[in-house]
């Protein structure tokens, strides 16, 4: 499976992500939606949690170009990680190990009800509730600041856990 295909998003909160993440005028701390997209993407897959079923739709839907996401090498290879990442260790999917190795790293392999751009993008919608959750300023230099804690908030959440569990025969 491959993303291939222009990703459509139905979220309201993409619209105001253009128009506030991406905006000079407003908050400006992205240059392009994709790069809100790819953020949101991360945090859905590293919390697997997805969102798919959106109240109040965008009817003019956002979108991101196939081109804008195949001809970027950094875009695609990150995109590409991504899918084969969230196809691998998901739990929102219910297909056996097999069949998830096909889905990641197959490119001729597809499944008809699965499409990578509206995997993903569950994934994003439920990212991109969290970006603006933890947004609360309207001003750019706090807002990267409420970003950078919530991140930080996300790399400590298994800290503790992941220590608890180190010995010092492990370290040896």
């Amino acid at each position: 499976m491959i993303l291939n295909s222009d990703i459509n998003l139905i979220h309201p909160l993409w619209e105001r992500a253009d128009n506030e993440l991406c905006d000079n005028s407003e908050l400006g701390i992205f240059n392009r939606l994709v790069d809100v997209y790819v953020l949101a993407c991360a945090i859905g897959i590293k919390e697997d949690k997805t969102l798919t079923e959106i109240e109040n739709p965008l009817e003019n839907t956002k979108s991101i170009g196939r081109n804008t996401h195949r001809e970027n090498l950094d875009l695609r290879d990150m995109l590409d990680f991504m899918l084969q990442n969230a196809l691998i260790n998901t739990s929102t999917l219910k297909f056996d190990l097999d069949e998830r190795l096909k889905l990641a790293f197959d490119p001729d392999y597809n499944v008809s009800k699965l499409s990578a751009a509206n995997f993903l993008t569950g994934f994003a919608n439920y990212g991109i509730e969290k970006i603006f959750e933890c947004i609360g300023s309207k001003s750019s230099l706090v807002a990267v600041s409420e970003l950078y804690s919530y991140f930080e908030s996300l790399a400590e959440s298994r800290y503790d856990e992941i220590l608890k569990n180190i010995t010092l025969e492990d370290l040896e």
